[in-house]
């Protein structure tokens, strides 16, 4: 064990070991010969906290307490001594905590056997086991491979290296400032992936191709990076990943909020790492682009071939080409597309290719026949390319079956040549199109009409030739025309439009354009019939001039006794009507909506007691009948003619964008949303467009400092339970139209009385008073049914639900099954209006939930600070007092973990959410609501904790 040295002094013996051990992983500790600290390491400052200018000069007890000389010079340290000289001794760290470590000691001898000095080498056991602990996982984690490798790495990373953050990113070469987390570990578990700015963060450094080691103090260091300080880190370490042709792909990298341990050896663990990362993301992009492509190309629509250029022996079939040939791949292989192609010989196929394998075309472009396996035929054109594939030549062909396209060519071409007699004897002028819109027939009358001559216009897009411009000079795009609209939209257009003759000049016409279809009812061309109306235009004018004049005259002869008899009918009116329906009708409306809620409650009281049942139902009669009265006292007089047909609310909404933008005015946005499979309605198309303006207007009044303005298309289906609560709506599918503003709103007492006949707010001249009846009347008459939601200072919500649009003979709609789920949770109920709260509450409380009731948010939120077992709050959206809904819904979902939040409102749901009124994700039950509803809301709302 002894090292000898020759001619060497104590001092000469001991420097000379210094730079040897320095770096290695043991503890080596040089002493003199009177055991006092000469030389210190690396090791010994990390394993025992001491540095080499704190501890050199100090005798070795400072440090191994029972190492004193006489130990030192016999070599044997204590009793416990093994066979190799070395010992376990307590060392005492430089924090005070005791250290066990094995050491050994080694005397430095002189030419004459004379102790020049000591080395002691020492070796922590418990390091070994750490290494072992840390080792195992990275070995089984290694032995993974692709998706399970990348997620089971940042979980063994975090755990072997003690960090709390671990990250494998992408760096996409389009967005080489942005890097894409593809595995994010934090304080134990995965985390969703995101998009992480380079700039001014620590992965910049790493970004440019070297490690970047941050010990301490990262927040501090990169300021401009929010994340570091949000999550508390304090230490960063980074490597890049390279791909197998050496481009930067993406990093990796672990953060933690306090120093990183270097005895863990990090940076060589994560460069370890970073090549399998890097391979295993490479490989995973490469085989997830390949397999995509592959699953492309069998899922194709046309059908695809791949035969080899040499032996024409096929490679690759898809499935739609398997299936419709009727062959296996396997068959498939064993043939050649000669054997598939009857009407083309081996001699004609080598000629088709031929150009290809010359170089002297790309493509090769042509049509021919193809035979199943059971011998049936079908039409198909061909694209067939060359293409090399590692050094082998493969032919790519591009199928499309065509039999169906040359058969209706063929019907189209048979109708023609039956009606070509016929329409060049016709005065009309008539065009055939087919359904790429291009002019395939004319007649004489129509060369003559146009200027062209048959073999002028044939093959040519029509619109191309006499519709092009319009009579001020622009342009007239294709897609704006109704006539070209015919064929897409399988409809008749008729209209009168403008024409270009061939010598530039313009002329009216009348025209009808309609689908030509074939047997089987599919349409496959235009036929359009037009003629010139100069003359009967002429003459329309001259009558419209007569007409207007003479109404003119008409009108300034009554325009004064009208004035008058106006004044006296408009005060008529407003003292009749206004004391009748504003008097009678809404006292009387207050008295049946209390009453008949409380009936409609006490109904289920009294279940069971057959004659007190009959009484209640009795009395609801009698509510209903005194509805009806009321409504009939609200109802407009005038009775106006419509003219109902199947309307798309989505493109009526469209057409009137232009004009509710003017009527808004500048200050107010609009917007419209529609969902998706909206249904037809069935109503009075210009009497439903100046309902909707007539509310634009009324919404525009009520926000003279700008706003919003929100129309709402949605399919809705009554069913029973609520039609039973409203008795002018009957069970069914409605078309749902929703206007909604963020204006002054309105109060109760106003809000009950805008649909009455001559009721306005607004001052004299600025309103009749009849725009909303005219509303109402239109609902009413067209079988729907119209609703009015308001609160002062947040807006107001209109709904009119109108018919859809169905066939006499469809089937009734399926009866709602009244299914009710109740519980026995405690709901804090928050409800400014006394009579709903106390409806709510008694539904509740019906369906099993126990109740807690506060007429304000500030009285629910000391409801809530006391500590009452709450499991859910259900709140109006709209609150008086200094704590809003949404303040009371945020304080108490912290204070209770787990409280289920239901929000309640009068208006539509998606208007008060673009308002801003309610924060995104909330649950909202809008006013009104059935029990069915309250029912299934309140359930969900509990499960979904």
């Amino acid at each position: 064990m002894a090292s000898q040295v020759s001619g060497q002094t104590s001092g000469k013996a001991l420097v000379q070991g210094v730079g040897a051990f320095d770096f290695s992983s043991d503890i080596m500790i040089g002493l003199t010969q009177d055991g006092v600290i000469h030389a210190w390491n690396t090791a010994a400052t990390s394993a025992l906290g001491f540095a080499p200018g704190d501890i050199i000069g100090h005798p070795i007890t400072h440090v191994f307490p029972e190492l004193n000389a006489l130990a030192l010079r016999d070599c044997r340290p204590g009793s416990s001594v093994a066979e190799d000289g070395c010992c376990d001794m307590v060392a005492h760290h430089a924090n005070g905590k005791p250290i066990t470590l094995n050491l050994c000691v080694s005397p430095v001898l002189g030419e004459d056997n004379h102790i020049l000095g000591f080395w002691i080498v020492a070796k922590d056991p418990s390091r070994k086991l750490r290494a072992l602990f840390i080792q195992q996982p990275l070995v089984d984690c290694a032995r993974l491979v692709g998706e399970p490798f990348l997620e089971k790495s940042v979980e063994v990373l975090a755990e072997a290296l003690k960090v709390r953050w671990v990250v494998i990113g992408e760096i996409n070469p389009e967005m080489p400032d942005t890097v894409r987390t593809v595995r994010f570990w934090a304080d134990g578990q995965l985390q969703p992936n995101m998009d992480y700015p380079l700039a001014g963060t620590p992965c910049a450094e790493v970004a440019q191709n070297q490690i970047c080691f941050i010990r301490s103090d990262v927040a501090e260091q990169f300021p401009k990076d929010a994340m570091l300080s949000e999550i508390g880190a304090a230490s960063y370490l980074g490597v890049p990943l390279h791909s197998s042709t050496g481009r930067l792909i993406g990093l990796i990298s672990v953060l933690h909020d306090a120093p990183i341990d270097e005895q863990t050896q990090p940076a060589l663990i994560l460069e370890l790492f970073a090549g399998r990362a890097a391979a295993e993301l490479e490989r995973l992009k490469s085989s997830s682009s390949i397999e995509r492509l592959g699953r492309i190309v069998e899922e194709a629509a046309s059908e695809t071939f791949l035969f080899d250029a040499d032996t024409l022996n096929f490679i690759l079939v898809n499935r739609g080409a398997r299936e419709n040939l009727g062959y296996t791949m396997e068959e498939l292989r064993s043939i050649t597309p000669v054997d598939i192609k009857p009407q083309i010989d081996d001699d004609q196929f080598h000629a088709v290719i031929a150009p290809l394998l010359a170089g002297e075309k790309e493509v090769v472009a042509f049509e021919t026949v193809h035979q199943r396996k059971d011998g049936s035929t079908y039409n198909v054109a061909v694209r067939l390319q060359l293409l090399v594939d590692q050094e082998q030549k493969v032919f790519y062909a591009a199928i499309e079956d065509v039999t169906e396209r040359n058969e209706a060519l063929n019907e189209l071409r048979s109708v023609t040549n039956r009606l070509d007699t016929v329409l060049n004897n016709a005065t009309m002028a008539v065009f055939l199109m087919d359904d790429q819109q291009r002019c395939i027939y004319l007649n004489d009358a129509a060369e003559r009409l146009t200027g062209y001559s048959h073999a002028e216009i044939e093959g040519s897009i029509l619109h191309d030739l006499i519709h092009h411009t319009r009579p001020n000079g622009e342009p007239f795009p294709l897609h704006e025309c109704a006539i070209d609209r015919a064929l897409p939209e399988d409809n008749q257009m008729q209209g009168e439009e403008v024409f270009v003759h061939k010598d530039g000049s313009f002329y009216p016409v009348a025209y009808s354009a309609s689908p030509i279809r074939n047997e089987s009812g599919v349409a496959i061309g235009t036929v359009i019939e037009v003629k010139n109306i100069s003359s009967e235009l002429e003459a329309r004018t001259a009558r419209e001039n007569f007409n207007a004049e003479l109404k003119a005259q008409v009108d300034n002869a009554l325009a004064e006794r009208d004035a008058a008899e106006a004044q006296l009918r408009h005060a008529q009116k407003m003292e009749a009507v206004g004391k009748l329906t504003g008097g009678v009708a809404h006292d009387f409306n207050n008295l049946l909506q209390i009453i008949g809620g409380s009936l409609e409650l006490l109904s289920r009281d009294v279940s069971g007691n057959e004659r007190a049942r009959q009484r209640v139902e009795l009395a609801l009669t009698g509510v209903a009948r005194g509805t009806k009265l009321a409504q009939q006292l609200l109802a407009f007089s005038r009775k106006q003619p419509l003219a109902p047909r199947p309307v798309n609310l989505s493109r009526l909404t469209g057409n009137l964008g232009d004009m509710l933008h003017r009527a808004l005015g500048e200050h107010i946005a609009l917007k419209t949303v529609a969902e998706s499979g909206l249904w037809d309605c069935f109503v009075d198309e210009g009497q439903l467009e100046n309902a909707i303006l007539n509310l634009a207007i009324n919404a525009r009044d009520a926000m003279p400092d700008g706003g919003m303005f929100t129309i709402e298309l949605a399919n809705a289906a009554v069913d029973d339970l609520f039609a039973s609560r409203y008795p002018d709506v009957a069970a069914g599918e409605y078309v749902m139209v929703s206007l909604t503003d963020t204006g002054t709103g309105m109060p109760p007492e106003v809000r009950e009385r805008i649909f009455e006949p001559f009721y306005t707010t607004k001052e004299v001249g600025k309103g009749t008073g009849l725009g909303l009846s005219m509303v109402y009347g239109l609902v009413k008459q067209s079988g729907g049914h119209v609703t009015v939601y308001s609160e002062p200072g947040v807006g107001t919500t209109f709904r009119m639900y109108l018919p859809r649009s169905i066939a006499p003979d469809t089937v009734q709609a399926e009866q709602v099954a009244d299914v009710v789920a109740g519980g026995n949770e405690t709901i804090l109920v928050v409800e400014d209006d006394d009579d709903v709260r106390a409806t709510v509450t008694a539904l509740l409380n019906e369906l099993g939930y126990a109740t807690l009731t506060a007429r304000h948010a500030a009285a629910g939120l000391a409801i809530v600070e006391s500590g009452t077992k709450i499991d859910m709050l259900f709140s109006d959206v709209v609150m008086p007092g200094p704590v809003q809904s949404h303040e009371l819904a945020k304080r108490a979902a912290k204070l209770i973990p787990g409280l289920a939040v239901l929000f309640t409102s009068g208006y539509a749901e998606k208007g008060i959410v673009n308002g801003g009124t309610l924060e995104p994700g909330v649950r909202l039950l809008s006013k009104p609501y059935t029990r069915d509803m309250l029912a299934r809301k309140v359930r969900q709302c509990l499960d979904a904790r």
